[in-house]
């Protein structure tokens, strides 16, 4: 198993023998990124592997499977004789409150997913360090890993940000000094108790998925959970119920260690020390980038301490925002045109509304993942020109705000091309369209990136100026 950094010896011979002492086999439940990975990775290590995916198969993923003897189940329940299983292998879009997995459980069947191989890497010389929150997770995980590259710092980026974990197996680049991975709750739900990270952090934690779990309290504290398998947790002071310790658990936060004096659209002062410093920031615009932000210097002065705020400061004058993520699309028209499609829940969207002052043409709507509407009308009566609604759960949206006395416009559209061409002769000076939809994408689009590209190819063909 090479690879480019050192693995811990001692677990690679205990997981063998354990293969070598047990024939049974392992379930690899889902075959998306995440699944694929677990598969190719468990077929080097010659197990033998039951995949259930209820989702047609690519024809050459159909013969790497058959190639290597994997049984395929479209349905879990197929599977009869748990008695034959060690392990079962968890893709994160599968929900875990499924009857099966219950059975798993009382037939000793050990519920992993890939988090779990990282037991493998030697974390005396490569540190972990595990990054959570509902949003910001990408942006923050990017900048970090960026300033690690600046400063000839060998890093690598896994995890929810689409690079599986073991694809850190199937390198053969150096050794890394830093290895950072992006956790969604799906993931920390099946953390293995012998996972430890050197650094943990929590961003934020506001209402999502809540399709997938019972309450929002639910989901709250499996992100919290994480730092019962970190050495040092940082955490967000608003959204994280954690009690403070200066040497283990560490507020993150606009607080009297980082006080922020100013901020605009392109700049933002802060005070730190009795030292005034200022970040240019001409391409990661919001409040949400400049907690980020602060809270990637608040962990470097742990993880870096070698190197000078002032080095750190500079650091992100020369770095831009994540695709959409608040993107600014760059057009020759006199309006403004944002690309926020990761929003994907209300919190997200609440942060683009709150970046901007007004006069917005917001294009929201989509698959709200039993998302709480109240309270909208009070966060658009300021903000907005007009309301855009679009996807599945518009009618959810209209029977609440049709209560008020809305002083914007609201409107239904089939695409978000129907919304475009509504706007383009409405568009007054000063104006601005925003793509925040609040909600998942799936009933209109492949994915969040796919609804951002559509809307960044209609802006371009219906608004650009020659």
């Amino acid at each position: 198993m090479d690879n480019y950094y050192d693995l811990d010896i001692d677990w690679i011979g205990k997981f063998k023998n354990s293969i070598m002492n047990n024939q049974k086999s392992d379930i690899v439940f889902g075959y998306g990124v995440t699944g694929k990975s677990i598969v190719e990775y468990l077929v080097k290590l010659k197990r033998k592997i039951t995949l259930i995916e209820n989702k047609p198969i690519l024809p050459e993923d159909l013969f790497f499977l058959e190639q290597h003897n994997i049984q395929i189940l479209q349905d879990e329940k197929q599977l009869k004789n748990f008695h034959d299983f060690d392990n079962c292998y968890v893709s994160p879009g599968i929900d875990l409150r499924k009857s099966f997995f219950r059975e798993c459980i009382d037939n000793h069947i050990q519920l992993r997913n890939d988090t779990y191989f990282l037991n493998q890497v030697d974390t005396t010389k490569t540190k972990l360090i595990a990054v959570t929150g509902t949003n910001g997770k990408t942006t923050f995980c990017t900048l970090l890993q960026n300033f690690f590259t600046q400063h000839k710092l060998k890093s690598k980026l896994v995890g929810n940000i689409g690079t599986p974990i073991l694809d850190l197996f199937f390198s053969e680049e150096e050794q890394c000094e830093f290895i950072i991975i992006e956790l969604s709750s799906y993931q920390i739900e099946l953390l293995d108790k012998e996972t430890r990270f050197d650094f943990g952090v929590i961003l934020n934690i506001e209402p999502d998925h809540l399709d997938r779990y019972d309450s929002f309290e639910a989901y709250r504290d499996t992100k919290i959970s994480l730092m019962n398998f970190c050495d040092v947790i940082l955490f967000d002071k608003e959204s994280a119920p954690i009690k403070s310790n200066p040497d283990k658990a560490i507020q993150l936060g606009i607080d009297e260690s980082y006080i922020l004096q100013s901020w605009g659209a392109k700049s933002f002062q802060f005070k730190h020390q009795e030292k005034q410093f200022r970040i240019d920031t001409p391409y990661l615009k919001g409040i949400h980038n400049i907690k980020n932000i602060l809270y990637i210097i608040k962990l470097l002065e742990r993880v870096c301490k070698s190197i000078s705020l002032e080095k750190i400061v500079l650091f992100f004058n020369t770095q831009r925002g994540i695709e959409h993520r608040f993107e600014q699309i760059e057009i020759n028209h006199p309006n403004i045109f944002i690309n926020d499609s990761k929003a994907t829940n209300i919190a997200s969207m609440t942060s683009a509304l709150n970046s901007l002052e007004n006069n917005i043409h917001l294009i929201f709507g989509g698959e709200l993942k039993n998302q709480s509407v109240v309270g909208l009308e009070k966060l658009f009566q300021n903000k907005l020109v007009s309301l855009n609604l679009i996807g599945k759960d518009t009618e959810t949206i209209l029977s609440y705000l049709n209560k008020f006395n809305n002083p914007f416009e609201i409107n239904h559209f089939n695409s978000l091309k129907e919304v475009l061409t509504h706007l383009k002769n409405r568009l007054k000076r000063n104006e601005i369209i925003l793509l925040s939809p609040g909600c998942a994408s799936k009933d209109m689009f492949q994915n969040y990136e796919d609804r951002g590209n559509q809307f960044k190819s209609l802006v371009v063909e219906m608004f650009k100026c020659n």
